[in-house]
């Protein structure tokens, strides 16, 4: 997905002989960052050759496919192989613990995460008996078979057997390879030279004059390299520059793998004390990239990037300079010199190579710490890394010297030289020296701004605030107060666990069954199949777009493509112009669409960076290269800065051309006994719905048209689109979707606008045409969840209730109106509570970005955030508990919320964790907790029409099933088969789902808002009954026939055994609300800004589920998706230009699998039913994201903990949104007079 080795869907399996000692090791590796030139020698496992249908799966994929630990399925492979290779390489020997922190490399946007690690974790040796009992009730339902093609008798198929083993797993440990000579593959512009001795190694930088050293590549990842030198030189196999030797310094190769440099550091730090410091180093690096990428990754490669790029936040530079490591540098085969590290990065390296690193002992005098704060808990660069070591004369307190090493300052910056002249005989351990050294730094580090970095005084501070974190951490006890020891380390997080609390029915089974998903064994093999799998085309094509990357208002005059079709391989460029019919992707004539939005702007630039034409190419990585050499050509350009915001509309002088009033929304009553009035605004911004898959179509010429395999959320809209924008018939045009790697409402207009393009290219060349846009070009064009301003006045009593509220707030549209959703946002903002006395002004404005649609609960995210926030102002203004706000202002009348907060603050032992949180603050100044409880309810409406057709075959029973919803992780297909079954009384594994086509389904509605799957439920009930009322006549002409007798008797008797139904707004279905509450427990370190939700209990009301390990999976994942938008999910523009900063994995950063609540209860609302839903079901997929905004008031209260321990009066903590790090750390209001040891 992400080509740089972030995402983790491309993680495959190695087996190869290794250097200096050609040991056999399998190893997982990133396969977008490895050049196959680089693979010589290796075997390569990819998911479907650990199992598949035919040879049986392995215990790690029909164990994830138990655990209901797939929704969307595409991150899957990657997560199995990731296990497979560690499972393997560890000989089964593995810790919950080290399972858990294992998973850096993957990223999962669906299920949040909860479910996968409970699934390798119950490989560990140490697995607890929760997860015991657990594996036990599964293997006992037997849902999830390890053999694919239902052998009859005598199974061959199984790969679970005791005494099976991979074909890898019967290799030899260890390679004896002769003398191996030089490889040279030349590959046009480049050749590429693999080399095993130093003599090659120079001989090839020699021959030519530009070249580049590779060794595991994995510095693509960061930089990208889209220009390869004539000469590439793979260096990963020349065994002089591998393993380590030991003198008075441990030599380290400059080839080594970083997995094998951490292992060698955990090694030697135990056997050797003048090394112990090494296990330091080894917790460090644990935070550094992923094991896929430490795998091949080397030393040498990490430090050259450094040298290349002085701005990179090199964790191993700042590691080995801290401790004065020097470098051994080759300037020919037997020509050598050592240098420091900073004369390093000064060094001409050109003909030059890194040999190693020579790595000093330290006495016992010496005390070391280093720390790396990055924006989420794994996987991510420092905001700020630092090194700090203190050499002590001889039994003494008093500083012989110190080195005081920082990352992320400045590309120049290393040593605070000064500083470290100045602790020189100083005791470092009293507050006189604490206070001096911080001075000193505050005055010696100058941050350097750096979008989309974080801010250069939060940095600087960061800076200042780890240094006492490291004197916290190494001073004396008898010298430090026992209330600050708490700041001396950053927070780390322990092995999660989590509990799913529900009720199931055994007399409507298969419905309300917790099955697994049916496609997941398909997910965890690799065997499921999206957009992109359709085979490989003769003389297919590839399409890129060319953008606009210019600022808002330029106007377009045409395009110089000559440089991008001299390009070998490059066949075509498209522009507007040559659309055949309507240049639009979003056509008026359809549901929920009011303007046409241009597939290939024509003239006025919208937003930076969008599509202006089409680049064609017979590779994808040609036609992106291609795409960026075309050269748009303006015959005006703007020279006004960018409106980016909403607040940017409201003072700028076209805000009335901007600015549009949806809904205004009156009291009834205004109360008279205000006591308090609380003025305040608020600011959410957006998200990136971040999907595994990217936005994808391939199309594929037909006899009399075209088949569109797109990943869509709509088969209405492609098919309409497609059609008119190439001035054909839509019986033309079958779009085709047999599962959507994750949308979340991305994939419902936005994608059209890639299907159209595909189609385009594929009607103009007569051809398959593939479209799959990078992640830089998703992020870019794509519109995002709409941010909200909101300014507000409420009126209250003194005991909090509400006598009159006024809320206006602005949605930002982007530049089209297409998905306007202030109105639904009012709807939402009423949540729970009585609002007779509201006065609501929902506005929306455009602004010159992308147009920003659909993301996971849209509306309804931002409704309840506002509500809540106000809530929790309104308690803090008055000194009263938030919960008994809430409650005196809840709507009279049948509200189930109080008794559901009654039920939760039970489960959850609130009363008693409060007193416990209240002790734990009071004994620590630098970590605070704070544990807050939030309602919400969510209003549900249904949207039409969908169809269900139900086919049963005559010749066994089965049961083909299609329908016009949509598959993207939800579990529709799930579920619809359950009803089926239930509805037809037959076995959940007689229904098969097949996929949905424009042809078998037209004209049907979008899948989303959560309620697809019901909307689909209903019409295949509907179906089922007109099947059943055939059935009725013959079944009473027999006697108690079986399934399969009376369809045969049917099928004898001509009667139509297929029937369909499409449900609409006729069938009269009601709306309901969906009631949540949820209790969150958060810990924040103080120094950093980092946090850690400790506990989450989250009570739902889903009536009775359909399929309960289905909605506990929608729970979770949306949660944990709402938690990242809150907390760690960032974007940044160029306030200049509009252009996206933050447009890759490097700089956007979702939650990880270490980032999810540590202890992560759901519970569903005891004895619930639904008389309003589908078989009394709710939906779930969306509600559970809105809970999450409660993460922000547990944040501030813990803040505000922190900055009364500094003797700030007791105000309004405001903390901008999201509350990442950098916001956090600037709330609490730092002075360096507040780092104190006694």
């Amino acid at each position: 997905m992400c080509h740089e080795g972030g995402c983790g869907a491309c993680v495959v399996a190695v087996r190869a002989p290794l250097p200096p000692n050609n040991e056999v090791k399998l190893f997982s590796v990133n396969s977008c960052l490895v050049s196959v030139l680089s693979c010589h020698g290796w075997e390569v496992t990819t998911v479907e050759g650990i199992g598949n249908r035919t040879m049986g799966y392995h215990d790690i994929q029909a164990r994830l496919a138990r655990f209901n630990g797939t929704q969307c399925g595409y991150c899957t492979p990657g997560w199995i192989m990731n296990m497979y290779s560690l499972y393997e390489s560890k000989n089964k020997n593995l810790s919950m613990k080290e399972i858990e922190n294992s998973f850096a490399s993957n990223i999962c946007r669906c299920t949040g995460y909860r479910s996968i690690a409970d699934a390798f974790k119950s490989f560990a040796t140490d697995v607890d008996d929760r997860l015991k009992n657990k594996l036990i009730d599964l293997e006992d339902l037997d849902f999830v078979k390890p053999c694919g093609v239902n052998c009859k008798t005598n199974c061959q198929h199984k790969c679970d057997k005791k005494d099976s083993k991979h074909k890898s797993e019967e290799a030899e440990d260890w390679f004896v390879v002769d003398d191996a000579s030089e490889i040279v593959i030349d590959c046009g512009s480049t050749k590429f030279y693999k080399v095993y001795n130093l003599n090659d190694v120079f001989k090839a930088m020699e021959r030519n004059g530009e070249y580049r050293l590779i060794a595991g590549n994995t510095g693509q990842g960061v930089y990208h390299v889209s220009n390869y030198p004539p000469t590439v030189i793979d260096i990963f196999n020349v065994a002089v520059l591998k393993g380590h030797s030991m003198d008075v310094n441990l030599i380290l190769g400059a080839g080594m793998p970083l997995t094998e440099m951490m292992e060698l550091f955990l090694k030697i730090s135990g056997e050797n004390e003048d090394f112990s410091y090494l296990k330091q180093f080894y917790d460090h690096m644990d935070l550094v990239a992923h094991i896929p990428v430490r795998n091949i990754g080397t030393i040498g490669g990490n430090l050259f990037m450094k040298h290349t790029n002085n701005d990179f936040q090199s964790d191993l530079f700042l590691l080995f300079e801290t401790v004065g490591a020097t470098l051994t540098i080759a300037e020919a085969p037997i020509k050598k010199r050592t240098v420091s590290l900073p004369d390093f990065l000064k060094l001409d390296m050109n003909r030059k190579l890194i040999m190693n690193v020579m790595l000093p002992p330290l006495s016992r005098f010496c005390s070391i710490k280093t720390f790396k704060i990055m924006p989420r808990s794994q996987n991510a660069h420092a905001v700020v890394n630092a090194g700090f070591l203190f050499h002590f004369k001889q039994n003494s307190n008093i500083l012989e010297k110190a080195f005081i090493v920082y990352g992320s300052i400045s590309p120049k910056f290393i040593h605070a030289e000064k500083t470290e002249a100045m602790l020189a005989g100083k005791d470092p351990y009293t507050d006189e020296t604490l206070q001096m050294v911080l001075k000193s730094l505050a005055d010696e580090l100058t941050a350097e701004e750096a979008p989309p970095e974080p801010s250069a005084s939060y940095r600087k501070m960061l800076a200042l605030a780890l240094y006492y974190k490291a004197i916290l951490s190494l001073c004396p006890d008898d010298r430090l107060n026992p209330k600050y020891r708490s700041g001396a380390e950053a927070i780390k997080r322990h092995t999660s666990k989590g509990n799913q609390v529900f009720d199931t029915d055994k007399s409507v089974w298969p419905l309300n069954q917790p099955v697994p998903k049916l496609e997941a064994l398909q997910q965890c093999s690799g065997e499921a199949t999206f957009a992109n799998d359709l085979t490989t085309q003769p003389d297919e094509v590839f399409a890129a777009f060319v953008t606009a990357d210019a600022r808002p208002g330029s106007v377009i005059s045409g395009f110089d493509a000559n440089d991008a079709l001299k390009l070998s391989g490059v066949i075509a460029f498209y522009s507007a112009k040559d659309i055949p019919g309507d240049n639009s992707f979003t056509p008026t004539n359809i549901s929920l669409v009011t303007n046409n939005e241009e597939i290939l702007c024509s003239q006025k630039v919208l937003f930076y960076g969008q599509p202006v034409g089409i680049i064609v190419a017979v590779r994808e990585k040609i036609a992106n290269k291609a795409a960026k050499m075309v050269k748009v050509l303006y015959s005006s350009e703007s020279k006004d800065k960018p409106i980016l915001t909403a607040s940017d509309v409201l003072k700028s002088p076209q805000k009335d051309q901007r600015l549009v009033n949806n809904k205004t929304r009156e009291p009834t009553e205004t109360g008279k006994d205000v006591n308090c009035v609380i003025y305040g605004d608020i600011t959410f911004e957006s998200q990136y719905h971040y999907t595994m898959e990217p936005q994808t179509c391939v199309v594929k010429p037909t006899e009399d048209g075209m088949e569109v395999y797109s990943a869509s959320q709509w088969l209405d809209l492609p098919n309409v689109a497609i059609a008119q924008c190439l001035k054909i018939s839509a019986n033309k045009v079958n779009v085709i979707v047999r599962r959507v790697g994750g949308a979340y409402g991305s994939k419902i207009s936005r994608q059209c606008q890639i299907a159209c393009a595909a189609a385009l290219v594929s009607h103009l060349q007569g051809k398959t045409c593939r479209f799959v846009m990078s992640i830089e070009d998703n992020m870019r064009v794509v519109g995002k969840r709409v941010p909200t301003y909101c300014n507000f006045e409420i009126g209250v009593n003194k005991e909090g209730e509400i006598q009159y509220l006024k809320n206006r707030y602005y949605q930002d549209n982007g530049c089209s109106s297409n998905e306007t959703i202030s109105p639904i946002t009012l709807n939402h903002f009423l949540s729970c509570y009585d609002t007779k006395r509201w006065y609501i002004e929902a506005n929306s404005v455009a602004t010159d970005t992308p147009s920003n649609t659909w993301c996971r609960a849209p509306a309804s995210t931002e409704g309840v955030a506002m509500i809540e926030y106000m809530m929790e102002r309104i308690a803090y203004n008055l000194g009263k508990d938030p919960l008994q706000v809430r409650m005196l202002n809840y709507a009279k009348g049948d509200n189930t919320i109080p008794e559901l907060i009654d039920q939760l603050k039970k489960d959850a032992n609130y009363d008693e964790r409060v007193k416990e949180i209240k002790k734990f603050n009071d004994g620590n100044r630098w970590r605070k907790r704070a544990l807050k409880v939030m309602p919400m309810t969510y209003e549900i409406f249904y949207l039409s029409p969908y169809n269900s057709v139900v086919s049963i075959l005559h010749s066994d029973g089965s049961v083909i099933l299609t329908h016009g919803g949509i598959e993207m992780g939800q579990g529709i297909n799930t579920k619809v088969a359950q009803v089926c079954a239930y509805t037809l009384g037959i076995p959940l594994d007689k229904v098969s789902v097949k996929p949905s086509t424009s042809f078998t389904s037209p004209n049907n509605t979008v899948t989303g808002g959560s309620i697809g799957s019901e909307c689909v439920a209903f019409a295949t009930i509907k179906a089922c009954e007109i099947l059943m009322e055939r059935l009725k006549p013959v079944k009473a002409k027999m006697n108690n026939p079986s399934w399969e007798q009376l369809v045969q008797q049917a099928f004898s008797e001509n009667i139509d055994l297929q029937a369909s139904y499409l449900n609409s707004f006729k069938d009269n279905l009601k709306p309901y609300d969906i009631y949540g509450i949820v209790a969150l427990e958060v810990e924040v370190d103080i120094l950093t800004g980092n946090q850690d939700v400790i506990r989450v209990d989250l009570l739902e009301d889903i009536g009775r589920s359909l399929s309960p390990e289905i909605d506990i999976g929608q729970i979770e994942g949306s949660f944990v998706m709402g938690l990242g938008y809150w907390t760690s999910e960032k974007l940044m523009y160029d306030i200049d230009t509009g252009k996206l900063l933050t447009d890759r994995t490097w700089t956007y950063k979702p939650p990880g699998i270490k980032d999810i609540p540590a202890d992560f209860r759901v519970y569903f609302r005891r004895n619930s039913s639904n008389p309003y839903g589908v078989l009394q079901s709710k939906a779930t997929g969306e509600p559970a994201f809105c809970l999450a905004v409660v993460v922000t008031h547990a944040i501030r209260e813990a803040v505000r903990a922190a900055r009364l321990d500094a003797g700030y009066p007791d105000q309004w903590v405001e903390i901008p949104n999201p509350c990442t790090v950098e916001n956090i750390f600037t709330a609490v209001g730092h002075k360096l007079e507040h780092f104190k040891l006694k």
